[in-house]
């Protein structure tokens, strides 16, 4: 019996060294399946790579839904570079980007890629998994819409990287 209390003071200390780690909290995803990997949920199709190497995500219908880890101890900066599914007199796409269901902000896409910015209060994070959500206009079939082209999904947009970094510090 006397030779278990040093195991069980080191047990406890383990314990509560443990205890005092911060939470885990995703910064970046690349879109590929070394940093996404379990964190992409419905909407999002296989990872493919540009003729450069660059890996990507097409969204495909007009719902993609993420899981990310947050500390939820401050506001923070959601950046990402996408680009809409465009098409010869289609309409401009819009992006609705929501966190655990809250919606943040409609934006515009530009025809190209562009990096977006969001700014996400702290309330809207909760301590663990949270799921960032984007909604668009419309998912087109570019079968159906360019002469020629063969792919038969329905794509809203493409995704190279996100980003979530806590607000610049003030001068």
């Amino acid at each position: 019996m006397t030779k278990l209390g040093p195991v069980l003071a080191v047990l406890a200390a383990l314990g509560a060294s443990a205890s005092c780690r911060r939470a885990e909290e995703t910064r970046s995803l690349n879109f590929d399946p070394e940093t996404s990997a379990g964190t992409l949920g419905p909407g999002w199709d296989a990872f493919e790579k540009t003729e450069s190497g660059d890996t990507f995500v097409w969204v495909h219908g007009r719902e993609a839904r993420l899981r990310v880890q947050s500390r939820a101890d401050g506001d923070r900066l959601v950046r990402f570079r996408c680009w809409p599914f465009g098409y010869p007199g289609g309409p401009g796409q819009t992006l609705t980007f929501s966190v655990n269901e809250r919606r943040f902000e409609t934006l515009m896409l530009g025809g190209e890629p562009r990096v977006y910015a969001i700014q996400v209060p702290r309330d809207a994070w909760k301590r663990g998994a949270n799921e960032l959500t984007f909604t668009f206009a419309y998912a087109e079939s570019p079968k159906d819409r360019i002469p020629g082209a063969a792919d038969e999904r329905t794509l809203a947009a493409g995704f190279d990287w996100l980003e979530i970094l806590p607000p610049a510090a003030k001068k």
